[in-house]
């Protein structure tokens, strides 16, 4: 199992550059770090305006301009801003028998909607509706309150012969604010039928950064948990065939990987586990029951996602079994650490 670690990159977010409030018109940007109006004159910088730091040069900051000149200001008319890092949360939930009779339920929906708005993604499994209405019934539920959220969603998982009686679709839900999607790649090609619901791959980017990242959410066979589980590994690879060029895959989901199911012995020496980042630990507790404790639902990722995870996760909860029988758990992500 790859350790998790915190990773700072202070690169990645500049500080900025901005005129006091007590310039007025603008503050000049010249060419050299000297005194003297004799020094040619580059640029302006005017109030409202900001430039990215570059360095500290005595009683000066060296600037970059909007249009890529560089120069300095002097201290005196000018303050340094220090960059904020942000952040996004991709979250992870598998919503009970989610069907026709439970969107008919006002209260349910309505608890399933606030939940999906707290994450800028959500990665839902266990969507039970033959005719598929229930995902877009879902998307309306939770713009109803002024929200943008995009969605896409699967065909129904379960494509082999003998998985036909356990059918369920995947759905991503986003937040067109911060997140947009990049690529559907759909169902894993599961020639050999590793898995009873083919797992779920789309790519993703950030509004804001450079932030994208490969989501892969599955929903496993509680008793074929361990091998479902062991070949994730086969999808990870499949995904970076679909995405050459990305670096950051996250696969997320109900593992059913905990208490009956699976030990965090069976995983030992496997691929999954020595090859990836495990964020979600064995000892965690996604599971609404209060006789057990079991971490059923995991976000694991490849380990170039290090420099961008924020070394931040959660689990969410429920009102009660009738929402789900599994809490939403998230992880959060930097949108500007992608190298």
């Amino acid at each position: 199992m790859v350790a998790i670690a915190a990773v700072i990159c202070s690169a990645a977010f500049a500080d900025t550059v901005v005129p006091r409030d007590s310039v007025v018109n603008w503050v000049n940007v010249r060419e050299e770090a000297v005194p003297g109006s004799h020094i040619p004159v580059v640029g302006h910088l005017h109030p409202g305006e900001s430039a990215e730091f570059l360095s500290e040069v005595s009683s000066y900051y060296e600037i970059e301009l909007e249009n890529g000149d560089t120069g300095f200001v002097h201290k005196s008319w000018t303050n340094r801003v220090p960059a904020t890092a942000s952040t996004i949360k991709i979250a992870t939930f598998n919503i009970k028998v989610f069907g026709k009779a439970k969107s008919e339920k006002p209260a349910v929906m309505a608890e399933l909607a606030s939940i999906v708005r707290k994450y800028d993604i959500v990665a839902v499994q266990e969507i039970k509706d033959k005719p598929g209405n229930v995902p877009t019934l879902f998307l309306t539920e939770i713009n109803s309150d002024g929200s943008d959220y995009g969605l896409v969603v699967s065909e129904r998982s379960g494509l082999h012969p003998n998985d036909k009686t356990s059918q369920e679709q995947y759905a991503y839900y986003w937040n067109e604010d911060t997140v947009h999607l990049i690529e559907d790649a759909g169902l894993f090609e599961d020639a050999s039928d590793q898995f009873q619901r083919e797992p779920y791959v789309a790519r993703f980017g950030v509004n804001d950064g450079n932030f994208t990242f490969a989501l892969i959410t599955v929903h496993t066979k509680p008793e074929r948990a361990v091998a479902e589980t062991k070949a994730l590994n086969d999808v990870f690879i499949w995904a970076q065939n679909q995405f050459p060029s990305e670096d950051d895959f996250i696969a997320l989901g109900d593992f059913n990987a905990s208490c009956t199911y699976a030990s965090p012995s069976d995983f030992t020496g496997s691929p999954i586990r020595d090859d990836y980042v495990w964020i979600v630990p064995d000892d965690a507790d996604t599971n609404v029951s209060t006789g057990s404790v079991c971490a059923y639902d995991r976000i694991v990722m490849t380990d170039d996602g290090e420099e961008d995870y924020a070394d931040n996760f959660g689990i969410d909860t429920v009102s009660s079994g009738e929402v789900s029988d599994h809490f939403p758990v998230w992880a959060e992500f930097h949108t500007n650490n992608d190298n």
